[in-house]
Parts: C-alpha cells; sequence; structure tokens
C-alpha cells in the first residue's frame, strides 16, 4: 500500500515541463516537436483561412527551414502564376527562407519586399523561446513603405524569374495596395495571435501530457494494488485452506481412542506422522519447493488416514527419482490426494486405493493423482454435503483445490491448468503440469 500511494504522488508530482517537448537532433534539427505536431496541418490551414478573411492577406505556414508545410490561402493570381513556374519559385523560396530567418534572429514580426515588389511579412512562431517555423503573408502593393525596408529584387536578380514575372504583368493589377503603417500593424497583430495561439497550444499538450502521465502511474499503481490485493486473497485462501478443524478434530479423535487402547507404539508413529504434516503446512515454504517436500507431506497425509482406515486404504507413490529435486509450487498437490480420500476412497465401503505417479513430458513435469473411488460429480458431492454447509472435510479440500488452480494458472498461464476427469465407479484422476524450465519467482 505505501508503495501505491508513492506511484500516487510521483504522478501528482510530475512537471509540466516545456522541455520534454523539444529536443533537437545532431544536426540541431527539433525532432519531437513542429507546427504540424503543435496545430495539426487542418487547424493550421483554417487559422490561414481566418486571418485572410479579416485582413485581406494571403499566408502560408513554412517551418523551420522555410519549406511549406500548408496550402497557400488567399495567393494572388500573380503569385500563383510565378510560384507554379520552375524558373520562378527557387526566388519565391528564397525570399521565404529570408523572411522566416531574419523572423526567427529577431523574434519579432520581419517586413521585407520579395523579389517580385511585393511587401511582404513573415510571422515567427516562437514557443518558450524556441523558434518552429513561421507564417508567410502579404503579397500587396505599397508605395510610401521607407527605404529601410529590405527589398530583395536587388539581390535576387534572375533573368528567367524576370521573363516570368513580366508574362504574369497583367494579373499584377489584381494586387490591393496597402498603406504601409497598416500593413506593419496586422503583421504586428498577426504576430501577437500567432504566437498566443502557440502558447495556448503548448499549454494544452503539456496539460494532457501531464494527465497521460498521471493516468499512467495510476494505472500502474492500481496494476500494484490489484497484485498486492490478489497476493493476500491467496494468503487468506491459504490459512482458510490450512485451518481445517475437522481435520484436526479427526486426529485428536483417533489419538484419544489410541490412548485408551494404550497402544504406545502407534500412538508415537500416528503423533510423530501428525506433527510433521502439521509441521510443514505451518512452515513458511515460499512459491516453489522441491517436489520430495510435497511428496512427504502428501504420504504423511495418507499414513495418518492409514493408521485410521486400516485394510480400507492402499496408497502407492510412484514418482521417479530425477524429479524429486525439481522444483514446483508449493501446496498444490495435497488437495487432491485429499480430494481422492475424502471424495473417493472413503465412500466406498470396501476402501481402495490411492495412487500417486510421475514423468517428465515434452519438457513437462507431471504428477498423477488418481483413485478408484465412485467418482461423483460436483453437483452430487454438493447436494451430499449440502446440509453441513463449511462444516466438513470437504469444503476445506474444495477450498484448497481452488487454491492450487489459481495458483498454477497465475504462476504458469491458462495452457497449464490442472487436469480433472473421473469415470462412474471407476474412480478419478487429477493431472498437474508444470513447465520443466522456468524463471523461479515469487508471487
Amino acid at each position: 500500500m505505501e508503495e501505491y500511494q508513492e506511484l500516487l504522488h510521483l504522478a501528482e508530482m510530475q512537471s509540466d515541463s516545456a522541455d520534454d517537448y523539444f529536443s533537437m537532433d545532431e544536426d540541431g534539427n527539433m525532432t519531437k516537436l513542429d507546427i504540424i505536431h503543435l496545430f495539426g496541418k487542418e487547424k493550421l490551414e483554417n487559422i490561414q483561412k481566418s486571418l485572410s478573411k479579416a485582413t485581406g492577406v494571403a499566408f502560408v505556414t513554412v517551418d523551420f527551414r522555410g519549406e511549406p508545410i500548408t496550402d497557400a490561402t488567399f495567393f494572388s493570381g500573380f503569385c500563383n502564376q510565378v510560384r507554379n513556374s520552375k524558373e520562378a519559385i527557387e526566388g519565391c523560396k528564397s525570399s521565404d527562407a529570408f523572411g522566416s530567418i531574419q523572423a526567427a534572429v529577431t523574434k519579432k514580426a520581419n517586413v521585407y519586399f520579395c523579389p517580385c515588389g511585393l511587401l511582404e511579412m513573415a510571422i515567427p512562431i516562437i514557443v518558450r523561446g524556441h523558434y518552429l517555423g513561421g507564417f508567410i503573408g502579404g503579397q500587396v502593393q505599397c508605395v510610401d513603405a521607407p527605404e529601410s525596408v529590405s527589398r530583395l529584387a536587388s539581390v535576387m536578380r534572375s533573368d528567367q524569374s524576370k521573363e516570368v514575372r513580366e508574362k504574369c504583368e497583367e494579373f499584377r493589377k489584381e494586387i490591393p495596395v496597402f498603406p504601409y503603417e497598416k500593413f506593419l500593424d496586422i503583421a504586428n497583430l498577426v504576430f501577437l495571435v500567432i504566437n498566443q495561439l502557440s502558447e495556448n497550444e503548448v499549454s494544452k499538450h503539456l496539460h494532457e501530457d501531464a494527465l497521460k502521465k498521471r493516468i499512467k502511474g495510476i494505472q500502474g499503481a492500481n496494476q500494484l494494488l490489484v497484485k498486492e490485493i490478489a497476493k493476500k486473497n491467496m494468503e487468506l485462501q491459504e490459512l482458510k485452506m490450512n485451518f481445517n478443524p475437522c481435520e484436526t478434530m479427526d486426529v485428536m479423535t483417533s489419538l484419544m481412542n489410541l490412548s485408551i487402547i494404550e497402544d504406545k507404539e502407534q500412538f508415537q508413529e500416528f503423533l510423530g506422522s501428525f506433527i510433521e504434516y502439521t509441521k510443514y503446512k505451518c512452515m513458511d515454504k515460499g512459491t516453489f519447493v522441491p517436489v520430495s517436500k510435497e511428496l512427504d507431506h502428501a504420504e504423511n497425509y495418507l499414513l495418518i488416514q492409514k493408521k485410521k482406515l486400516g485394510d480400507r486404504l492402499n496408497y502407492s507413490i510412484q514418482v521417479p527419482r530425477e524429479m524429486h529435486m525439481r522444483k514446483m509450487p508449493s501446496g498444490i498437490l495435497l488437495p487432491f490426494v485429499q480430494d481422492a480420500l475424502y471424495n473417493g476412497i472413503a465412500l466406498k465401503k470396501q476402501g481402495g486405493k490411492i495412487s500417486i505417479g510421475g514423468s517428465i513430458r515434452n519438457n513437462n513435469l507431471v504428477l498423477e493423482i488418481s483413485d478408484d473411488g465412485p467418482s461423483l460429480s460436483e453437483v452430487e458431492l454438493e447436494a451430499k454435503y449440502e446440509a453441513f454447509k463449511d462444516k466438513h472435510e470437504g469444503y476445506y479440500i474444495s477450498l484448497g483445490k481452488d487454491y492450487a488452480r489459481d495458483k498454477m494458472r497465475r504462476l504458469f498461464g491458462e495452457e497449464y491448468k490442472i487436469i480433472s476427469e473421473g469415470t462412474r465407479n471407476k474412480g478419478c484422476k487429477n493431472v498437474l503440469i508444470w513447465p520443466e524450465h522456468y524463471e523461479e519467482r515469487t508471487e
């Protein structure tokens, strides 16, 4: 429970750090978060459309390399014609890159004239000091811009692109004319809007990430708690299985009978077997024990029952010596030996025989517990003992069998479930199978 609380505490203490979203590769390029991951292409284009409708200015979004990452919005016929020309497109890209770089360096809106003489703006998208790219907008004519505004026509000259522009001049008259101050105001306004939206988006991402981390932490804590509950339930089930008052009363009665007839030798043998049997039941065995330990425990049980039943009970244990030092889950053999006796041999007037066999097959270890009893169904057994409720031996044996099945399933999976089969008046057989090679672990 303390580990669970600690995990919950750690989940709540996760820091909302923007650095978790920004990482650079060896070339200094951003690898984790870019504009597309921040906004999404569709949302970016919707923002462009809204800004274009409000301002009458064309827009396209570029990444931090200056490469367009959205479809152009509200582009003029002139610009579309020029950009569709392979002779002139490189000049347009260079112009976009110039504007983006200047905006990235100054971290504010950059206004300049493109090589075609149209006024444009580059709006940097900066999140927590990181430059992610920008909005390139404009494509307007302006006649009152100050001389200080960069004019790229003087540095980006190309005869081929010049010819393309001259062919498209008829479209220039469709381009609106903006006063410089108005255009600058638009650029500054767009800068504020875009970067506020960017901050909102990254805050949303950070919040979502913090929630995911917390949920993951809580899920991990819940898994830990589920395992802890399962472990406690298993321990409780084991305690209930081992605390069998019916068995203890039965043994005490047998001991009292032996003391009455003053058979000291049998009394000592019986008591010695019961002490060894009880000692193993009460010891902390861990998850896995040697097969020999479980076999000895089962034999002590059968010796006790043999003292009571005499010739009505015969048994044999034939398990290869090579299996004795192999490991098996603790506490899973005896319930089926008890079942063979109580629900098998003890129901026959003449008694019968219980056999425990073992083998190694196909990289699996196998133990078989069989009897030649009447092999009653679970429904018949429940009806037989219904009046006794939980005050009979069979109730605790049933708990033990359920415990064994749950333990095998948890340790090895469904493919290693315990197999039970019976034939009417010919007996019942339970088969325990577990892998020969496995990583020993605690529950």
